[in-house]
């Protein structure tokens, strides 16, 4: 092979270099397979596509077919290899190899990466790049950066021939070859992945980021903050909608995570999380108290959001529910949905107080005691009743009531209620400063003596992974 490169001898036709690699693809390849196999760690999963690069040496191209054997092979060559080209596809497109269609050569400008991406991407549109592979031996400097970026960025497969060339003839040295997987930055840390997870995780998206949390963990070689976030957004949205049914299980795998990932967090968002998971427990066994300040957790998440409606509805609910779970903490059995309003004491008296306000309002509401208690109802009925929390939220003065009743009718026009109007930021911020009102009166006399602005920043869903 030496006398045919320096071309002391000729072996069909072609430049000696080119006839010395036609030589070392006859004689010389097949062992150097067989000992290259031996010495690499070649991928677990079939090659569908190789996409190799090939500058003036067809030889990279041919032993990396060999190792691989894969389904499809696109050459990625300088302007200036048509011979090696050539070289290519007489040897590898032959029976039992490749078909003529499974055979691409693609001629690029070796100094514009952009160049290299676009026409990648296009080789492997429509397929599952999972099971593609780009060998960068052969290129030059230039493509083969391209090249690399192109794999990291389209998350392909990564190899590269390790050999050493042999001064003289400058092929490569038979039987020291060995095929190298070079790992992919994005797979092995999953920065830029994480980083694009969590702003779908900061937009509230998260059945999204859950999703895209549980594709990263399962690729990346330190999955711990993925598997931390990805619990953490199930948790999220199973809070979100309310699901208590499925809250104990949530709760379950972010414990589960956090314990194998607490060196991920900070010990302050430990101790966010583990207080979120506490609260969660009460919600899920159904605590009164509980719903009430999730009520208001929720319409601050949808209010920074900008999700107006969902926001009013939630301000709403925890305005209603400060009244009606006062009602049930102060009289033990009392069910606003089916009143017993023989549970309150004297029933006359109630029913005078109840009209009484009921008639000072402007306009007057209906005086006759309900079957069921709306949102206004159960205020009137605690200010007939000189309650606390009336008398902590002024709710026992008219006017009061009626500025309650005014700020609680824009909710009910909205889409999500009995109307179809848009809720603005204004009318939301008027509902949730009703809400923090009530809130703050009612957890002064049925909290656990916790401060409840504190409370509630503690509960606001995280908005990052520290």
């Amino acid at each position: 092979m030496r006398r045919i490169e320096r071309g002391e001898e000729r072996y069909g036709d072609g430049s000696p270099a080119l006839q010395a690699t036609a030589y070392y693809l006859d004689h010389l390849l097949s062992e150097a397979v067989e000992r290259a196999r031996a010495a690499s760690e070649l991928p677990k999963r079939n090659v569908d596509v190789l996409i190799s690069l090939c500058g003036f040496a067809a030889t990279p191209t041919v032993l990396t077919y060999e190792l691989l054997r894969p389904r499809r092979l696109v050459v990625i060559t300088s302007r200036d290899a048509p011979d090696s080209v050539d070289l290519i596809g007489q040897r590898l497109v032959a029976p039992g190899r490749l078909r003529f269609q499974d055979f691409r050569h693609v001629p690029v400008d070796a100094s514009d990466p952009l160049d290299m991406y676009q026409n990648i991407a296009r080789e492997l549109s429509g397929r599952d790049g999972r099971h593609a592979v780009i060998d960068i031996t052969g290129g030059r400097k230039v493509m083969s950066a391209a090249a690399a970026l192109a794999a990291w960025q389209l998350n392909l497969g990564l190899t590269y021939i390790e050999n050493q060339f042999d001064p003289v003839t400058r092929q490569l040295r038979h039987g020291e070859v060995r095929l190298i997987a070079l790992d992919n930055p994005t797979t092995l840390f999953g920065e830029q992945e994480l980083a694009r997870a969590l702003e779908t995780f900061r937009s509230g998206a998260f059945e999204a980021a859950r999703s895209r949390y549980d594709e990263i963990a399962e690729r990346i070689a330190m999955p711990g903050k993925a598997r931390l976030m990805r619990a953490l957004a199930e948790l999220y949205r199973t809070w979100c909608d309310l699901d208590l049914a499925a809250l104990p299980a949530v709760v379950a795998g972010v414990e589960a995570s956090l314990s194998q990932g607490r060196r991920e967090v900070t010990p302050a968002t430990a101790a966010v999380i583990d207080r979120q998971l506490a609260f969660v427990r009460q919600l899920a066994a159904g605590d009164h108290t509980a719903f009430v300040v999730c009520f208001y957790v929720l319409g601050l998440h949808y209010q920074r959001l900008g999700r107006h409606d969902f926001a009013a509805l939630l301000f709403y609910r925890t305005i209603e529910a400060c009244l009606t779970t006062r009602l049930r903490n102060r009289y033990p059995g009392f069910d606003p949905d089916n009143c017993d309003w023989a549970l309150l004491g004297g029933t006359e008296a109630v029913r005078a107080n109840y009209a009484k306000v009921s008639r000072s309002l402007t306009p007057p509401a209906p005086a006759g005691l309900p079957a069921r208690l709306t949102l206004f109802n159960a205020a009137i009925l605690l200010a007939s009743l000189d309650d606390d929390v009336a008398k902590r939220t002024g709710l026992i003065a008219a006017q009061r009531l009626n500025d309650l009743r005014d700020r609680t009718w824009a909710r009910n026009k909205s889409v999500l209620a009995h109307g179809t109007e848009t809720i603005s930021d204004v009318h939301t911020e008027s509902l949730r400063q009703e809400a923090v009102g009530l809130l703050a009166a009612y957890w002064h006399l049925h909290g656990d003596g916790e401060d409840i602005d504190e409370l509630c920043r503690g509960l606001r869903f995280l908005r990052d992974d520290k």
